[in-house]
């Protein structure tokens, strides 16, 4: 064998080492939890309590929740770039996902000390990822009057974990989107 030819042949058995180990490390690593107990399909509508709870409500009996906490630092009314957060589970800038064992409502998220019921059945707390949020101006038809705020939500890498399972949000996932009105 020419030395060219032995070279490439050497970058191939590298490259098709690399990707083969590369391939054992995902799939050995992809562990998806428990699936069957997190629906992951949620109203289209973004509910805010306060000013930084944000949450949304499964499509199935209302059941479960996806809620996301910020501050005044990501939900504000200028277009000034938003700095992406990190996902605690005892920070500032949490995502967590809870399955119910009814109905939940506003009253859940909303009240200072929430009821003690439904019973919270599952809950997975966000322990990495990142939140990103963009704030937009709405125009009113004149195109100079701002008439509200659209502030976008996006999910980055987040890993959410309930016990020993993990769930994982791969890349990205648009958490939603809502409005608030412009401060006078």
């Amino acid at each position: 064998m020419d030395p060219g030819t032995q070279t490439q042949f050497m970058n191939l058995t590298r490259i098709t080492s690399y990707f083969s180990i590369l391939s054992m490390v995902l799939f050995q690593s992809c562990s998806d939890g428990n699936l069957d107990i997190s629906s992951f399909e949620f109203e289209e509508t973004v509910n805010v309590c306060g000013s930084y709870t944000l949450y949304r409500l499964s499509t199935d009996g209302q059941k479960e929740a996806l809620i996301v906490t910020l501050t005044a630092q990501q939900i504000r009314q200028d277009e000034d770039p938003v700095i992406p957060v990190q996902v605690s589970s005892n920070g500032l800038y949490t995502v967590t996902d809870r399955v119910f064992n009814d109905k939940v409502t506003s009253d859940y998220f909303c009240s200072t000390i929430p009821p003690v019921e439904p019973i919270v059945v599952t809950n997975w707390e966000g322990v990495s990822g990142f939140i990103l949020v963009e704030n937009r101006p709405l125009y009113e038809e004149d195109g100079i009057t701002i008439e509200a705020w659209e502030h976008i939500i996006v999910l980055n890498d987040v890993v959410l974990e309930s016990g020993e399972a993990k769930l994982i949000f791969n890349d990205t996932f648009l958490y939603g989107t809502f409005t608030t009105s412009p401060e006078l």
